[in-house]
């Protein structure tokens, strides 16, 4: 992309020194030995405060905003000028428990691999952001914009701190949401919406079935629509990057015994949406199914309905044009950390970007150290390789888009 800077100050060329990598490492060691999941008193709350006790060590703006339960996002921000944009560099505090994971908060280092739980999901990142405006700041960097850190809570659940955050008047002219992404970009994904249809029927003695309502085969009459007409609907719009919609039917409940007819049936679904869609279209389309069959089945009688996972924070995609300065910035810093060309793509999970994106007058991406597939597993890791990347490439992002002329 024409008109990028390149790192070339012997002060800048420190910040990408040899020596940084072991202090990364070590602060990734310590995020990940601070157990941040819904097992724990306080959920976040303990790496919560070291991370603000770490910025406030350095001299560095750090402010809490509460969001739910007595729990805090943490933002920190490096000061410029203010005559240039604004860049925000985001990660969740939160992991998943351990589960079956040895020794989950015990971090080590093999094969060139750091394991522990969170090393990719996603403190790996956040690691990488930090030591960003560690640096800027302990080699007093001339900005012409911000550099904002946003370590928010609650993404394993609902996404409470991202959702709040995009709502707290917070503004940015770019965002990087540091999920595991292979530090390549991404500009877009789906959307998700978790929904029930329910199905009333009336009881009866199996042994006289006719006498009854099964809500059971009132429901396989929904599903089966659903699967020969709106199915094959959803794939008639194709996104560029992210393909067609999808719904899956993962659960039903029905009935009490064999030998009852079944007053009620609930289906339980997850449907995936593209950019522009919302919850309650979905919701409309798939009520109007039953309203349509009930037209000629007067004993048709079912309420389609989201259901209440999200607590009310709406999972709507993400997008952002692949021409815009973010995603191509990136696109070019990567070429030059790895050696080899990215273009930006759509990714196949959901992630705050979706939130942080509604944020007015963004651009948005997804580019984080590691392998999603990693993430949640007994055998989480973050290559030594990537987790130094991922701060390189932050840097030379943040020195390029808001750096002082």
């Amino acid at each position: 992309m024409a008109g990028v800077k390149r790192v070339s100050s012997n002060q800048e060329k420190d910040l990408i020194s040899s020596s940084i990598q072991e202090e990364l490492e070590t602060l990734l060691f310590q995020l990940i030995k601070i157990e941040s999941h819904s097992f724990v008193d306080g959920h976040e709350n303990n790496l919560a405060n070291y991370i603000k006790n770490y910025f406030e060590d350095l001299g560095i703006e750090v402010k809490t905003q509460e969001v739910v339960e007595g729990r805090f996002n943490v933002i920190a921000s490096v000061r410029g000028k203010g005559e240039g944009p604004t860049v925000l560099l985001n990660g969740h505090m939160d992991t998943v428990p351990a589960y079956t994971m040895e020794n989950a908060f015990k971090p080590f280092v093999e094969d060139g691999k750091i394991h522990g739980r969170g090393s990719v999901d996603m403190k790996g990142a956040l690691a990488a952001m930090m030591m960003v405006l560690t640096n800027i700041k302990r080699h007093n960097i001339n900005l012409s914009g911000d550099v904002v850190f946003a370590a928010t809570v609650g993404e394993e659940d609902y996404s409470p701190g991202a959702y709040h955050l995009s709502n707290s008047g917070v503004k940015a002219d770019y965002i990087i949401v540091g999920e595991p992404t292979g530090m390549e970009v991404g500009i877009a994904h789906k959307g998700v919406v978790w929904g029930e249809a329910t199905f009333e029927g009336i009881s009866v003695h199996g042994s006289v079935p006719d006498k009854g309502i099964n809500a059971i085969y009132k429901s396989v009459n929904w599903i089966k629509e659903i699967m020969e007409n709106y199915i094959p609907k959803l794939k008639e719009k194709v996104h560029p990057v992210l393909g067609t919609r999808t719904i899956n039917i993962g659960e039903i409940n029905g009935g009490t015994r064999p030998v009852i007819v079944p007053s009620n049936c609930s289906v339980k679904f997850e449907q995936r949406l593209l950019p522009g869609e919302t919850e309650e279209e979905v919701i409309a389309e798939l009520q109007l199914i039953i309203d349509q069959l009930a037209v000629n089945d007067p004993e048709m009688k079912g309420i389609v309905k989201t259901l209440p996972v999200f607590q009310g924070v709406p999972h709507r995609a993400l997008e952002t044009d692949e021409n815009e300065k973010l995603p191509q910035t990136l696109c070019e810093i990567y070429s030059g950390v790895f050696g080899y060309r990215t273009k930006p793509k759509g990714l196949s999970f959901w992630t705050d970007g979706a939130l942080l994106g509604e944020i007015p007058e963004t651009e948005t991406v997804v580019c984080g150290p590691g392998n999603i597939e990693q993430a949640h597993s007994d055998n989480e890791y973050i290559s030594r390789e990537q987790l130094i990347a991922a701060y390189h490439i932050y840097l030379i992002a943040v020195l390029e888009l808001c750096r002082e002329e």
